[in-house]
């Protein structure tokens, strides 16, 4: 599915471009992922772990937007990507179906503008066009801005997976699961 372009206002009265990103995005996709990675340990990969090519990243790009059940939202401040969400089924098996995962990740740089909550309606919004009924996350513990977030977008905790995650420093992490009924 495609996000169409829409200018939003940041907090710090600039504005940012936020749309699905083009196959011909994917250089600042990779950039913006790498970066991302760097930045903070809530988000899932490490830097090294990002090995896709830009050849690679351009085809799920292109693969997203002719998708029925998954899209792809960046925001672009001055031509940068600096905030992505997605929507992506959590399987396409008829009796999981209805449900979607949702990510969601902001340069450090950027945080505290109003990009995350954003992204969120707009992933929220894509969800319940796309047909879901239900978006599932998971958040590491401790990330109080994400949770406050999810909180005030809808979402509801459910579980907590003790131990979920396991930094290379051997330290842990409770991972704790969220949805949101639409």
């Amino acid at each position: 599915m495609r996000f169409a372009e829409k200018i939003i206002a940041l907090r710090d009265c600039r504005t940012a471009a936020m749309r699905s990103p083009a196959a011909s995005d994917a250089g600042a996709m990779l950039e913006y992922k790498k970066q991302m990675a760097a930045e903070t340990e809530f988000v899932g990969p490490y830097p090294e772990e990002i090995t896709q090519t830009v050849e690679d990243i351009a085809k799920y790009l292109s693969d997203c937007a002719e998708s029925r059940n998954t899209v792809q939202i960046s925001v672009f401040v001055e031509g940068h990507i600096v905030g992505n969400a997605s929507i992506a089924p959590i399987t396409d098996r008829i009796k999981l179906r209805h449900r979607s995962g949702f990510g969601i990740a902001v340069l450090k740089e950027f945080w505290g503008l109003g990009i995350g909550w954003q992204l969120t309606e707009a992933s929220i919004s894509s969800a319940s066009a796309m047909g879901y009924e239900m978006i599932d996350l998971s958040m590491m513990e401790g990330n109080t801005a994400a949770g406050c977030l999810y909180e005030k977008a809808g979402f509801k905790e459910y579980g907590r997976v003790e131990h979920g995650f396991k930094m290379k420093s051997g330290r842990y992490g409770t991972e704790v699961l969220m949805v949101k009924y639409l």
